[in-house]
């Protein structure tokens, strides 16, 4: 299965983005706010110089008419707007390939807010803790009340429409999983997975203990000085208490295959924390855009510091497998339980619906179709190591 044509997004259908413009007019503003921080500013560079004559450009040529049009390269980092069209629809792909054909919940962890500043300042360790917790209750909870082996598949999210910093695993767990001794498939319940409340209490417990053990280790920074330290002793016991309440959110199946669930979650796995299409205007002083309930307006500095907010740890793996769906269960335990599974109606999801996932992201989407003579399939891009002008260097 591959992507469908797409129309093609250079020469005159080529059109910048939003959020690429809204952050190049207000960077400026952001630093002489907030300072520079090397780390981020690093990914704005190169956000900014995307499909820009700073990383180059090929030559594309239809060969059937002979059109040809110039584009500029692509940055490909993976908190750019423009380009994660094409990696949505190459997720989709690999894991509607991977994933059972039974209905899956979608299950949600949330980080209290009280623990956000640690979480921003240590966001590596903090965010692992946040996937290790959370896996760690629903395989356990899977053996206890199931004798079996889920699959799951999560992702971090660290923000809410409003660009707020927000962090919360997404995870997509079978309904049901291989018993642990492989020789049969073990369905849950058809709309109940775990008892929340058992669940919240659960992840709370395991959470907080690792992320003492951290404090303890010296591991982990909550500020200078021995009130921060009191500060954060506080808080963790304030959030141990039995009253407290951690949120886990869970989505059941209803009726929903496997197809819309996966093509629901990829929609998030490569996007950042804002689309163009929720970008309502952008002026010389500040950005307006959609948010959850109305529209919200923030002063240039500001928009781009939220934007920043979202930027994660270089090297760090934000989509993550466990159980059953485990790189290490792939090629022997998931295809046992494809075998014993019952069969599921429906079809799998076809190229016309990683053509939908991708025009999510339309100016990072494959150019396939020529503007031109509209044929589809028959264009190819040439790289062109020369092709701007440049002024020439003594020799």
């Amino acid at each position: 299965m591959s992507a469908p044509a797409r129309p093609c997004r250079v020469g005159p259908d080529a059109k910048p983005s939003v959020v690429i413009e809204a952050l190049r007019r207000h960077v400026d503003a952001y630093v002489a706010r907030h300072g520079y921080d090397p780390a981020r500013m690093h990914v704005l560079r190169q956000l900014l110089a995307c499909r820009t004559a700073k990383l180059g450009a090929h030559l594309c040529v239809c060969e059937s008419c002979g059109w040809k049009a110039p584009a500029y390269n692509s940055c490909r980092n993976r908190h750019c707007p423009q380009c994660q069209g094409h990696a949505t629809a190459l997720w989709l792909e690999a894991r509607t390939e991977r994933m059972l054909s039974t209905p899956h919940f979608q299950v949600v962890f949330t980080l209290p807010a009280q623990l956000r500043p640690v979480a921003f300042a240590n966001q590596k360790l903090v965010y692992g803790l946040l996937f290790q917790a959370a896996s760690s209750v629903l395989r356990d909870l899977a053996a206890q009340r199931l004798d079996a082996r889920l699959g799951m598949t999560a992702v971090l999210h660290t923000w809410t429409t409003e660009l707020s910093y927000h962090p919360h695993v997404h995870f997509l767990v079978s309904a049901g999983g291989l018993s642990r001794d492989d020789e049969r498939w073990v369905a849950s319940r058809e709309n109940y997975l775990f008892p929340g409340r058992i669940m919240g209490a659960m992840f709370r417990g395991r959470f907080l203990e690792a992320l003492i053990d951290a404090f303890d280790r010296g591991d982990l920074d909550v500020g200078r000085g021995v009130g921060a330290a009191k500060a954060f002793r506080a808080t963790v016991r304030t959030l141990s208490k039995r009253h407290a309440r951690w949120v886990v959110h869970v989505e059941p199946p209803e009726g929903r295959p496997v197809e819309t669930v996966t093509k629901y979650l990829a929609r998030y796995v490569k996007r950042v924390a804002i689309a163009d299409a929720r970008i309502v205007a952008v002026t010389d002083t500040d950005v307006t855009f959609q948010s959850r309930r109305d529209l919200l307006t923030l002063d240039g500095a500001e928009f781009v510091r939220r934007f920043l907010l979202h930027v994660l740890p270089r090297g760090f793996r934000k989509v993550r497998h466990y159980g059953l769906y485990a790189p290490g269960n792939a090629n022997d335990r998931l295809e046992t339980a494809r075998g014993l599974l019952p069969r599921q109606s429906g079809e799998s999801a076809g190229p016309e619906d990683v053509g939908a996932v991708a025009a999510d992201a339309p100016t990072g989407a494959r150019l396939e179709v020529c503007p031109q003579c509209g044929e589809a399939g028959v264009r190819r891009v040439v790289p062109v190591r020369r092709f701007l002008e440049r002024p020439r260097g003594p020799p």
